[in-house]
C-alpha cells in the first residue's frame, strides 16, 4: 500500500530521472577521462594538416631532420657533420625541450609527451628520414626510444656526441652515427 502511494505521488519518476542523470554524468567522466589522450591527439593531428595546407608543399617534400632530445643546441658544425655522415643535402634541427624531470615521475608518460609535441604526423614519422640527438640520462632515453620505435616501425639512426680535441672552435663534434637497426641485425645473427 506504501509504495503505492509513493508511485502515485510520482517519486518513481523522480527516481527514474535522477538515475538518468547519475548515468550522463558517468558517460560524460567516462569519455573525458579514458579518452582524453585518443581526443586531444585528434584534435592535435587536426590542427597539424590544417597547418600543412598553408605551407609551402614543396618544403614538405624530402624533410630530412634531427630531433634534438639532448637539451643543448645542435652547432653549426654538428649539424653540418650529421647532414654530411647522413648522405643528405639537408638538415632541419627540431629541438625537444626537456627540462628538468623528477625521478618520481612516470617516464614513459613524459617520454609519450614529448614525442606527441613533435609537429610531425602519424604518417610522416614513416615517411620522412630522421636521426636523433639522445638525452643524457638512460633511463628517460630508453622510454623516448621505445616511443620512437613505435611510431617509425624501426629504431631510429643517433647520433652520438663528444668532447672535440682542445682548441677546436667548438667544445663537441659528432663522433657517429650509430645505426641501431644494422646493430639489431647483427646481433640477432648471435642468438
Amino acid at each position: 500500500m506504501a509504495m503505492e502511494h509513493l508511485l502515485e505521488q510520482g517519486l518513481g519518476t523522480l527516481f527514474a530521472f535522477a538515475a538518468g542523470i547519475l548515468a550522463c554524468k558517468e558517460l560524460i567522466e567516462y569519455i573525458f577521462t579514458k579518452n582524453l589522450p585518443w581526443l586531444s591527439r585528434l584534435a592535435r593531428n587536426g590542427v597539424r594538416r590544417i597547418k600543412r595546407v598553408f605551407r609551402n608543399p614543396s618544403k614538405e617534400d624530402g624533410r630530412f631532420l634531427a630531433l634534438n632530445f639532448s637539451g643543448h643546441p645542435v652547432l653549426p658544425g654538428q649539424q653540418k657533420a650529421i647532414q654530411n655522415s647522413m648522405g643528405w643535402p639537408k638538415l632541419e634541427v627540431i629541438d625537444v625541450p626537456m627540462g628538468t624531470i623528477a625521478e618520481d615521475e612516470n617516464f614513459l608518460k613524459i617520454a609519450i609527451l614529448k614525442v606527441d609535441g613533435i609537429d610531425l604526423l602519424p604518417d610522416e614519422w614513416q615517411t620522412f628520414s630522421l636521426v636523433v640527438i639522445p638525452s643524457g640520462y638512460s633511463p628517460l632515453w630508453s622510454a623516448l626510444l621505445a616511443e620512437m620505435h613505435g611510431r617509425l616501425g624501426h629504431f631510429p639512426d643517433v647520433v652520438r656526441i663528444r668532447p672535440a680535441p682542445q682548441g677546436e672552435k667548438e667544445k663537441f663534434k659528432v663522433a657517429e652515427i650509430l645505426d641501431l637497426r644494422d646493430i639489431r641485425h647483427k646481433a640477432r645473427t648471435k642468438r
